[in-house]
């Protein structure tokens, strides 16, 4: 339990109704900084498990320079939020501890991210050097100076890098920008074969809602983690699996259509990006592929029509479940004015 509020509510509720019970609950986090975010992911991906185990169950992932907050720690394991409000442990040394003055310099910092699927970061403007750490799309680092087409980083544990500034885009142009169509395809396009892993969120690996997040995260949008919480937002435009009406970042949900008896259940999800076609993270495939809606077509998917849900529109929409990435109360906690 994180709420200060709640926890006091049900201490006295408990004291006043049944005062032979002892309230077990722990108030999280452990050494409460003030703030909702108290370290910084310090490897390209961390994997965040359900348990304190490298043996559990994958969650989800982060990625370097997301924003997080550590709840509690014990033998070395953190249970720590992340933005999408996902909870998780990761291993203690994979995220570095930012009291109040250090989030500050970090917010008040020019910040880069890193934009292709996978690369390096080198210890010298040079990438025949000793590499210092691999990075992956999504990536957020600080940015130092620039020589011979490279920019130096600094990382949050403070070790620097050096990246080729092509592959940098200041983090002003994604966290502000107008969310669209044809940006929303070419970034999907950059996942094109990854390989699959439930619970995946990166480019190294990733699931089918796990492309969805950071195809918009990319693209300035923060949405729900799960495919069935995607299914919630946006506006619904039809329950028939057609391309009529349906435009390029469009979401398609699929699972069980439902019955009068029970609720359609969605346990997928793609993106459509024109002429008929879609991109989606499918375990089956093992990898982010392109299909058709077009059943003359050799991509088109036999099974897929009966499980289709409904496909849903993002952009342009009224935000409700899903929000600007600067506006989330996380990355709020990072970007600093002007970004």
């Amino acid at each position: 339990m994180s709420s200060q509020k709640t926890y006091d509510a049900v201490e006295q509720a408990l004291q006043r109704q049944f005062p032979e019970v002892v309230n077990g609950l722990v108030l999280l986090p452990e050494n409460e900084t003030g703030s909702i975010v108290n370290a910084l992911v310090n490897n390209s991906v961390i994997h965040l498990r359900r348990e304190p185990s490298s043996t559990k169950e994958l969650v989800t992932q982060a990625l370097l320079g997301t924003p997080v907050r550590i709840l509690k720690t014990e033998r070395g394991k953190c249970l720590i939020q992340v933005p999408d409000g996902y909870l998780g442990w990761v291993n203690t040394a994979e995220v570095q501890r930012v009291n109040r003055q250090e989030l500050t310099t970090y917010k008040k910092s020019e910040k880069v991210i890193y934009k292709v699927q996978s690369g390096l970061s080198y210890s010298a403007p040079d990438i025949e050097s000793l590499p210092v750490s691999d990075l992956v799309m999504g990536n957020i680092l600080c940015k130092v100076s620039e020589q011979a087409g490279f920019t130096q980083v600094l990382y949050p544990d403070g070790r620097l890098g050096w990246v080729r500034s092509h592959e940098l885009v200041s983090s002003e142009a994604i966290f502000h920008q107008n969310t669209s169509q044809e940006n929303l395809v070419q970034t999907a396009l950059k996942f094109h074969g990854i390989p699959y892993l439930w619970g995946g969120t990166s480019s190294k690996n990733i699931d089918c809602s796990g492309l969805i997040c950071n195809v918009y995260f990319m693209n300035g949008m923060q949405l729900p983690r799960d495919a069935n919480m995607q299914a919630l937002i946006g506006r619904e435009l039809t329950t028939d699996f057609v391309s009529d009406g349906l435009e390029p970042g469009d979401l398609l949900f699929f699972g069980s259509k439902g019955s009068e008896r029970s609720e359609p259940k969605v346990s997928h999800v793609a993106m459509y990006i024109g002429g008929g076609e879609y991109i989606h993270s499918a375990g089956y495939r093992e990898r982010v592929s392109i299909n058709s809606m077009d059943n003359t077509k050799p991509n088109f998917i036999e099974s897929y029509p009966a499980m289709f849900v409904k496909a849903v529109r993002i952009v342009g929409e009224p935000y409700e479940g899903f929000r600007p990435t600067a506006k989330n109360a996380f990355y709020n906690e990072i970007i600093r004015s002007g970004e």
